[in-house]
C-alpha cells in the first residue's frame, strides 16, 4: 500500500535536502572567499555587487531553472504514462470482449 512507496519518497526528499544544503554551503564559501566588488551587467541595467554574492545568485538561479525544467519533464512524462495506461486498459478490455464473443477453437474451420 502507501507504506511501500514511502521509502523512495523519503530518500528523494533527503537527497534533495542534502543537495540544497551542499549548494548553500558552497555559495556561502564563494561569498566569503570573494569579497571584492564587481560590476554586473544585466539585460535591463547594471549593478555593483560582491563577486561571491554575484556567483552565488548565478548558481541559485541556474539551479532553480534546472529544477523547473526537471519538474516540467516529470509532469509531461507522468501525463504520457497515464495516457498509455488508459490505452492499455482499453486494449485489454477489447481483447476480453473479442475473446468472449469469438467462437471456440473446435468451431473454427479454415
Amino acid at each position: 500500500g502507501a507504506t511501500h512507496h514511502r521509502g523512495p519518497v523519503m530518500t528523494r526528499r533527503l537527497l534533495l535536502t542534502l543537495a540544497f544544503l551542499l549548494t548553500a554551503l558552497c555559495c556561502a564559501a564563494l561569498v566569503r572567499a570573494n569579497p571584492r566588488w564587481v560590476d554586473v551587467d544585466l539585460a535591463f541595467g547594471s549593478l555593483e555587487a560582491p563577486l561571491g554574492q554575484a556567483l552565488a545568485v548565478a548558481v541559485l538561479v541556474g539551479w532553480a531553472c534546472g529544477v523547473i525544467a526537471a519538474a516540467g519533464w516529470t509532469w509531461r512524462a507522468a501525463r504520457e504514462r497515464a495516457r498509455l495506461q488508459r490505452q492499455l486498459r482499453l486494449a485489454e478490455a477489447e481483447v476480453r470482449t473479442l475473446r468472449a464473443i469469438a467462437p471456440g477453437p473446435a468451431s473454427f474451420k479454415p
